[in-house]
């Protein structure tokens, strides 16, 4: 019925025109469509939105990126549901995080996050340079961004991975070190748990469609 001049540059790179009528499938990779899919009869079945559920969406450069994402239920005239409207924001540094500027603090632990990938990451470190406790990171996260610090550094460090898998030339065992990951079998098999396929099979079938 209507999308935004955002969602048509950044994730479909359509004119609106096109898209009205699409199926999640027109638009996006199938394992993709089938997640946005299962979302969208959830918030329709139960008549409850769906809150910042952290969720991938493809980038117009060819990679992914985590996105939070919100969905409410639609009703027509009878109080039945008969569709959603959702909208999604990018988790990361480029744009900031959709909060209030009292919760600045947590957009300036992402973007931190973000400019340390590379590293390997941990969390009583994230912790200290933000001057919180553990239980208060894990306590903000999963207020605002409905997620767990760790759970946040895995999806950012895979997203990058993704991305770079697509868009550059660099071997696997490059981009597993690119990211602070010593041993290529430790970065091979949290990467196969997150995506669903091996790198080296997630770069085929993305670089062929």
């Amino acid at each position: 019925m209507f999308v935004n001049n955002a969602f048509c540059y950044e994730v479909a790179m359509r004119d609106s025109a096109d898209l009205i009528g699409c199926k999640d499938e027109d638009v996006f990779p199938h394992e993709l469509a089938v997640k946005y899919q299962a979302d969208d009869q959830r918030v329709i079945l139960s008549g409850q939105a769906l809150w910042s559920a952290s969720e991938l969406t493809p980038t117009r450069l060819g990679g992914v990126e985590w996105r939070s994402t919100s969905k409410i239920p639609l009703l027509n005239i009878d109080e039945q549901c008969v569709g959603t409207a959702g909208i999604s924001r990018r988790m990361g540094h480029d744009e900031g995080l959709p909060l209030p500027t009292r919760h600045h603090k947590l957009a300036v632990i992402v973007a931190n996050i973000y400019e340390r990938l590379d590293e390997g990451i941990d969390i009583s470190d994230v912790a200290n340079r933000a001057a919180v406790s553990i239980s208060t990171l894990e306590r903000l996260f999963r207020k605002h961004m409905n997620t767990t610090p760790r759970r946040f550094i895995m999806q950012a460090k895979m997203s990058a991975a993704c991305d770079r898998l697509i868009n550059t030339g660099m071997q696997v065992s490059e981009i597993a070190a690119s990211l602070g990951y010593g041993e290529l079998a430790n970065f091979s098999r949290a990467f196969s748990k997150e995506m669903g396929m091996s790198p080296s099979s997630y770069r085929r079938y993305y670089k062929k469609g």
